[in-house]
């Protein structure tokens, strides 16, 4: 049998996706946003052929032959959507801190294609469209989602990856990848929420520093400003559950802004990872995860009153002592609306 050409092998697929994803974070349908990135011409024209999925060797008297159409449709679908977002084409990467990001090419591996189709290419159209809809986020997901994601459990860790994972569907746990760094948590329980797609997690693949953070949040609304020091008779203003809470100190430099990320649970505890770790009486909060440390001990660690290492009596032990007079550091709290994110 003669196979689609390029133009209408093109054609369907994005006809496809804007039936099924007709709307998402960017306000258009997903086909449509994939034909706003890759330009007419000679760009669109290969990656039409890398969609090809060959002869097929069913015929139109094939009682399955309309459900394997719409797979293959499905297939190709998904297909488009690997090979646009995770490519040069859309992902981005910070490379030097300070600078805008670049473009990442590290992401979409030359075998790519193969490892795909020995996943998903037997599985039905109903599997498949549960993998493409990682690109678009949950119609209708709220920060209390976001909150129950992120008390579910923390990202997985493992060698596995969440940019430029290929296996990912919306029909598993797609809260995969290390949590090795506070906010990586933070975007993985986004994502996991519905809150993000795979398009927004790729705009930044390595985030570090506050030009590629800003980028994926915004800047954020001031809860504690730097200006004010955070004494022992402070009281933190309450922040709603599901909300984004940033923290650093202000004179730690470029690398210091990145701070502490955290989810705040709305009653002045947070789920995070890689935090600063509490052992209390009243409170034990472990540096890999927590559900229920609190929002003050944390930002404490950033606002409270400067300390200095002192020796000790027997010359070899050295203990944090308050600097006298006692000095407190400059340290921001922002809060971040996970519905409203750029």
């Amino acid at each position: 049998m003669f196979g689609k050409s390029k133009g209408d092998r093109w054609d369907d697929t994005i006809d496809y996706l804007n039936h099924y994803f007709p709307c998402h974070d960017l306000h258009e349908p997903l086909g449509d946003h994939i034909e706003s990135i890759v330009p007419a011409g000679q760009t669109r024209n290969a990656i039409s052929k890398e969609l090809s999925l060959g002869s097929r060797p069913d015929g139109k008297d094939d009682p399955h032959y309309a459900d394997n159409t719409d797979r293959r449709h499905a297939m190709r679908g998904l297909l488009l959507c690997q090979r646009v977002y995770y490519s040069k084409l859309w992902a981005r990467k910070t490379w030097t801190l300070g600078e805008q990001p670049i473009p990442d090419e590290w992401c979409l591996g030359a075998n790519w294609k193969v490892q795909s189709l020995n996943h998903w290419g037997h599985q039905n159209e109903a599997a498949i469209r549960e993998a493409i809809a990682m690109f678009v986020p949950i119609p209708g997901a709220t920060r209390d989602d976001y909150v129950a994601a992120a008390k579910a459990g923390m990202p997985s860790g493992g060698d596995a990856e969440i940019a430029g994972n290929l296996y990912l569907s919306r029909s598993i746990d797609c809260c995969i990848g290390k949590g090795e760094t506070c906010y990586r948590g933070i975007m993985a329980w986004l994502l996991k929420a519905g809150l993000v797609s795979m398009r927004w997690f790729m705009k930044e693949t390595s985030p570090n520093g506050e030009v590629s953070l800003d980028l994926l949040f915004g800047k954020g609304e001031v809860v504690w400003p730097p200006d004010r020091p955070f004494k022992d008779d402070s009281v933190l203003p309450q922040i709603a559950a599901g909300y984004i809470v940033h923290m650093w100190l202000e004179d730690t430099g470029v690398g210091g802004w990145n701070g502490h990320w955290v989810v705040s649970n709305g009653d002045g505890t947070i789920c995070g990872v890689n935090n600063g770790p509490i052992q209390k009486p009243d409170e034990v909060v472990a540096k890999d995860y927590t559900t229920h440390g609190r929002l003050r001990s944390q930002f404490e660690g950033y606002g409270g009153y400067l300390v200095e290492e002192k020796v000790g009596e027997r010359g070899f032990l050295k203990t944090p002592t308050p600097k006298i007079p006692l000095q407190w550091g400059k340290a921001s709290l922002v809060k971040f609306d996970p519905e409203t994110i750029p």
